[in-house]
């Protein structure tokens, strides 16, 4: 099992480490969040206009540079700020984000990965879709990765940056895919009256929302899995331009 888990880190050279990074960072950033989530969440509430610019920026940075993953701060912007424009700042800084994120791993990425895809029939259909076809249905592979409940927000930039996609197609395909996620998100930061769950009204609205939210999520990755599927099943032996 490590041996097979291994192997494809191994195959990546260069590019092993910094997968390995955009997929764990931001776990360590989201427990790290956690532990100061009320104090921020009180904060940005108290001071709602430079709340909401300090929000937008440090978002943009830290999911920018896979320092923090979108979930927990879906969370807090529609507690501190409502669904509404919760959503609306998230959107920006997950676009913004993925955009920053982009551009850094597009410069250190290197032609690695088109090597690698190689060696694994699945990951080199993916490759060839994404790089073969024409603008929509590149952007559709995008989107259906972004949608899949297994794909980190920064691994999925990591991942799209060294394979060259267009970055028009990456943005679009970016901002469907992830409004799903993030709007769940922010709705169960709304539905709370506070960020410390002691009320036990609280708990039941984040319980509830997160079970809705996974259940909402597997179903949409099974789908998601089964359409990419079906769109990546013949390319592989398709040649690129």
């Amino acid at each position: 099992m490590v041996k097979r888990v291994w192997k494809p880190i191994k195959d990546l050279g260069h590019l092993g480490p910094m997968a390995l990074v955009t997929t764990f960072l931001p776990i360590v950033g989201s427990l790290i969040l956690i532990s100061f989530l009320e104090p921020i969440g009180q904060w940005l509430r108290d001071n709602w206009g430079s709340g909401v610019i300090l929000y937008l920026f440090g978002t943009l940075l830290l999911c920018g540079f896979a320092l923090l993953p979108t979930n927990v701060i879906g969370i807090v912007g529609g507690w501190a700020f409502s669904f509404e424009l919760g959503i609306l700042i998230l959107m920006i800084t997950v676009v913004g984000a993925a955009t920053i994120s982009f551009k850094i791993n597009s410069r250190i990425s290197g032609d690695r990965l088109p090597d690698v895809a190689g060696k694994h029939p699945r990951a080199e259909a993916i490759y060839r879709s994404l790089l073969g076809e024409n603008f929509w249905r590149t952007t559709l592979i995008v989107f259906l990765i972004r949608l899949s409940v297994v794909m980190p927000f920064a691994f999925t930039n990591f991942l799209m940056a060294s394979a060259k996609v267009p970055l028009k197609s990456f943005l679009l395909g970016t901002a469907v895919g992830m409004l799903p996620r993030s709007t769940a998100m922010v709705l169960v930061g709304a539905g709370l009256s506070e960020l410390t769950l002691e009320n036990s009204g609280d708990s039941y609205v984040l319980i509830m929302g997160i079970a809705a939210t996974v259940f909402s999520a597997v179903l949409i990755a099974v789908i998601s899995r089964r359409a990419l599927d079906r769109l990546t099943v013949d390319p592989v032996t398709t040649p690129l331009n």
